[in-house]
């Protein structure tokens, strides 16, 4: 099953103080299909967070990299915490997790 998402950039800009200051910019669209769709639950501080764990083939034209963030269309933003290359069969393999803002 195919699905769709949004690719965001990071762009780290600095003010007048030097504090830094991280922007997303959209950088396209690409057809991805979801290998992987974990949950479970975290507890921090005596509050409970979900943590969703996924991983997506993309095709290995898109430019992308770790750190970057996804927006699955009908779906969540995701970070993308690990890319793992399949040049044979021509496609990445993203490994995101789900954002908590």
């Amino acid at each position: 099953m195919q699905d769709e998402m949004t690719l965001f950039e990071p762009i780290v800009l600095k003010d007048s103080f030097g504090a830094e200051k991280t922007v997303w910019n959209q950088c396209g669209c690409a057809h991805v299909e979801r290998v992987l769709y974990r949950g479970s639950r975290s507890e921090e501080n005596a509050e409970h967070f979900p943590e969703v764990r996924t991983e997506w083939n993309i095709r290995s034209y898109h430019r992308i990299g770790e750190n970057w963030r996804v927006r699955h269309h009908g779906g969540y933003l995701y970070t993308v915490v690990a890319i793992v290359p399949n040049k044979k069969r021509g496609f990445n393999k993203l490994v995101c997790e789900r954002v908590n803002e």
